[in-house]
């Protein structure tokens, strides 16, 4: 039978050998695996962005970057699950009026099976729980296939996006946050919150994991 002495022996245990997710030094930093050092020199934000007034976490540097893809593309969720925890971390602190809601930017249903999860939802998921305000996930559908953003001009970007959402639920509130994994031109979540203002909802923020310096 266990003694709760040999369970708190096993998690100090456990605890001294969790390592760094960026440099593998030993750590001990809770919610996500990150020691000190790495953590104070992550490419962290100050203030709001210049684009949308976007509240992020990061600046879309290395090694943010690099997990950001590995996430997408590289279906590496460990990743994108660190990074959610340590946003979630950061932004609690910085956040003046909580939202009612969050809604994380849509993927269309094409890329949603290829890829098999949302990158906004995983990485807002944490936030909303903490902030204790629903994720709606299926009030806005994608209801167009886009080009990658990336792969387009700036000044293409905001053509691409026309059109390519739709409100497809009630959304029973005055104040709510967009939520992308990364603002570059800021035209997608632009597109959207002009939609959502249109729809009597009052304040519209803007949030994201990284956005670009400008």
């Amino acid at each position: 039978m266990f003694k709760l002495s040999d369970l708190l022996r096993q998690a100090a245990s456990l605890n001294k050998n969790q390592v760094c997710t960026f440099c593998k030094s030993p750590a001990n930093e809770q919610p996500a695996p990150v020691c000190e050092q790495c953590k104070t020199e992550l490419p962290w934000t100050k203030g709001v962005g210049e684009t949308l007034g976007e509240l992020s976490a990061f600046y879309y540097e290395s090694p943010i970057k690099e997990y950001i893809r590995d996430g997408k593309t590289g279906k590496q969720l460990d990743k994108l699950r660190i990074l959610a925890d340590l946003l979630a971390e950061n932004l609690l602190l910085r956040i003046e009026k909580p939202p009612q809601a969050i809604i994380p930017i849509p993927l269309h249903n094409s890329r949603l099976k290829s890829r098999g999860f949302n990158q906004a939802i995983e990485l807002a998921r944490p936030l909303a729980d903490k902030l204790n305000i629903p994720l709606l996930n299926h009030a806005i559908v994608r209801s167009r296939a886009t080009e990658e953003q990336k792969r387009l001009p700036a000044a293409q970007r905001a053509k691409n996006m026309a059109q390519a959402f739709s409100i497809v639920k009630a959304i029973p509130y005055e104040h709510i946050a967009l939520f992308d994994d990364v603002v570059t031109t800021g035209a997608t979540c632009r597109t959207l919150r002009n939609q959502l203002l249109r729809h009597d909802i009052k304040t519209v923020q803007i949030w994201c994991c990284a956005t670009t310096k400008q």
